[in-house]
């Protein structure tokens, strides 16, 4: 039904592409395969993470150590 106050014709809406919706059920697909991944406790790596213990972290030049993110004068007031 046309708007008598407003001038410009309707605008017919574009069809869906096929591409759009094979995207859409891949990601649905996806999405639906991941919860349910989650909720059944699966677990996809391979091997148990490593850890650093804390002596190596708190070392002079260790990983990640207190001396490479604080290696002096920054600038500033």
């Amino acid at each position: 039904m046309s708007d008598p106050s407003n001038p410009n014709p309707p605008v017919p809406r574009q069809p869906v592409s096929l591409l759009s919706r094979i995207y859409l059920g891949l990601g649905g697909a996806a999405m639906i395969f991941y919860l349910m991944a989650s909720f059944l406790g699966w677990d996809f790596r391979s091997s148990e993470r490593n850890s650093v213990p804390p002596s190596a972290r708190s070392s002079p030049g260790g990983y990640r150590s207190f001396h490479f993110w604080h290696g002096g004068f920054h600038g500033g007031k």
